[in-house]
Parts: structure tokens; C-alpha cells; sequence
């Protein structure tokens, strides 16, 4: 009997783990890491990347104020400073390099504000209905991200995704909050 109960076993957990979703693995070959479940941050430590747009306005100064996207390059171009690094660098750090620039010789103390006006869209792949881009939205989690491509197909999963973020992937869970910029894989199970 006890044998007999033990084959059952373990023929039950080789099921399951013939179900479980096929993860990237590290460099190492071992798991890969759960993404935090961190929110997303709006604030001063979000950093730019290629793709977002920003609104620069330079108060008192209408002709000085802009929209910009960040290029390829990680620049955006700006009314008689040219082109200022934005990718990697906060909105706080950017609105200092275009201050510093504009108080050299064209304004006297200049006061410069950025607004994030569209961040970087979010990419879903995998086992979803309508793989694509997606506009960020803050709060937006695995579970939202699925939804507005269509939903998890038949053979996808729908515990366990992979979330690709600077480079690296994370195993993500339906509420793990995504970045602007991830890319959201949905593994078969």
C-alpha cells in the first residue's frame, strides 16, 4: 500500500512539473530572479529612456518651451541649448544640464520644468491574442498588461510570466507592477 501510494505520488508531482511553464534561465543556468513587487515610481528618481516624450517649459520664455521625444541617441533637442543626454539621467538632472546652459549666456536664472507627457510603451509577446506596444499607464500590472493585448491564449500561462527589464529577465507574478520600457513574455504553461 505504501508503495502504492508513493508511485501515485510521484507520478502526480512529474505531471505537474511536466505543466509548469517552460522560465528563462540565468547566466548560470539556475532560475531566474521574481521580480519585486515594487509600484512603479512617478517621482523624482524615475529615470528617462529612449521613447518617452517630455514637455520643457521655460517659464516666462513661451518660445523657449518644447515637447521633445528621447532619440535613439538618448538626446533631446532643445530651443538654443541643442542637445541635452536624457536617457539614464532623471528629470530633475536634465532640467539642471538645460538651467545650466540657458544661465551661461542666454537668461538670467532661468526656471526650467520637465513633465513626462507619454512614456516608453510597454512590449507583450508570447501566448496573448494580440502581441504588440502598449501605452504605459502607472499602476499597470502583468495582470493589465495581458488584458489590453487581448487576454492569455488557450495554452499560455496564467500564474507565472517573465517580465524583461533592463536586460534582464525577472519571473513575474499577475500583480507585479511593470516599468515603462519591460517587455512582458506569457510562457506556455
Amino acid at each position: 500500500m505504501t508503495v502504492r501510494l508513493l508511485a501515485v505520488s510521484l507520478t502526480a508531482l512529474i505531471s505537474l512539473a511536466a505543466c509548469a511553464p517552460d522560465l528563462p534561465r540565468n547566466a548560470n543556468g539556475g532560475k531566474i530572479a521574481l521580480l519585486a513587487a515594487q509600484s512603479s515610481d512617478s517621482g523624482t528618481r524615475y529615470r528617462l529612456g529612449v521613447g518617452d516624450r517630455v514637455r520643457i517649459t521655460v517659464l516666462g520664455q513661451p518660445d523657449l518651451s518644447s515637447e521633445s521625444e528621447v532619440d535613439a541617441g538618448g538626446k533631446i533637442v532643445v530651443a538654443l541649448a541643442g542637445a541635452v543626454d536624457a536617457a539614464g539621467h532623471t528629470v530633475g538632472e536634465v532640467e539642471e544640464e538645460i538651467r545650466n546652459r540657458y544661465a551661461g549666456s542666454i537668461l538670467r536664472d532661468p526656471k526650467v520644468a520637465i513633465q513626462v507627457i507619454e512614456y516608453r510603451p510597454v512590449t507583450v509577446t508570447g501566448e496573448v491574442k494580440a502581441p504588440g506596444r502598449y501605452k504605459f499607464t502607472f499602476g499597470m500590472d502583468v495582470r493589465a498588461a495581458t488584458a489590453m493585448a487581448g487576454g492569455v491564449e488557450r495554452r499560455g500561462s496564467k500564474e507565472v510570466a517573465v517580465v524583461y527589464r533592463d536586460g534582464q529577465p525577472y519571473e513575474a507574478k499577475p500583480d507585479s507592477q511593470l516599468q515603462p520600457g519591460d517587455t512582458l513574455e506569457i510562457p506556455r504553461r
